[in-house]
């Protein structure tokens, strides 16, 4: 299995006899690229990435860029995507943003599994007062999104909701943000707490984006492979 190093975004081109139904999965779906045609089955739709299982997937590479013909109960949707990803009998391409919503079965904003490091650089309580660290808190961040983030602290800081921490996250590059914390709890592994990114700035989210595919798209296919070999072992 091959995954990108970064995401890239492409318009929809057009769409044909829209329809409330939108796109369904195991919608037959026709790949084109210079001099050649194939057709697959769309299986998975999550975020920025879809999944076409389809025969003929050698004959496609990592960055070529396609255009899909989504053949649906909806209607027929066609636009323009790239090859981010191929394993065993299986493409996977981008799902651009602004074709998000056509699809009846998807979650816009998928949350990755990660164990990502980090620290805390700074505190601003709900009452506005920013509380600078004398040494920096560590994190650990479990699980990512486009729009937030989990993560852990080993010792009781003070965080209250509607407090927001500035954080630099190791995401194999430093990521510096803000987030609003919205939910805690204590759990075996330490403080545990929910938050949202504010005013996250499009250079960031574009590379924040990146690392989120990059980590779908593998956390997808070992689940396939896993999937496969408990069926191999019944």
């Amino acid at each position: 299995m091959s995954s990108p190093s970064q995401g890239k975004s492409f318009e929809v081109e057009r769409i044909k006899n829209r329809s409330q139904n939108g796109i369904l999965l195991q919608s037959r779906i026709m790949v084109e690229k210079k001099d050649f045609v194939s057709t697959g089955i769309l299986t998975y739709a999550e975020g920025d990435i879809i999944e076409i299982e389809i025969s003929e997937y050698k004959a496609f590479e990592l960055g070529d860029k396609v255009k899909l013909t989504v053949y649906s109960p909806g209607g027929v949707y066609v636009f323009e995507s790239t090859v981010v990803a191929k394993d065993h009998g299986a493409l996977m391409v981008i799902n651009p943003p602004s074709n998000q919503s056509r699809f009846a079965e998807k979650r816009e904003h998928p949350r990755v599994k990660v164990n990502q490091s980090g620290v805390i650089v700074s505190i601003k309580e709900t009452k506005g007062i920013e509380r600078l660290l004398q040494n920096k808190v560590e994190l650990t961040v479990h699980n990512l999104s486009i729009s937030g983030l989990g993560f852990t602290v080993l010792e009781n800081i003070g965080l209250d909701t509607n407090s927001t921490v500035n954080v630099a996250l190791d995401l194999g590059f430093t990521l510096q943000c803000a987030a609003e914390i919205i939910r805690s709890e204590t759990t075996p592994e330490g403080y545990y707490y929910g938050a949202r990114y504010v005013d996250l700035t499009p250079d960031k989210a574009n590379s924040l984006r990146a690392f989120i595919l990059k980590m779908q798209v593998e956390s997808h296919y070992t689940l396939k492979k896993e999937e496969m070999q408990n069926r191999n072992f019944k």
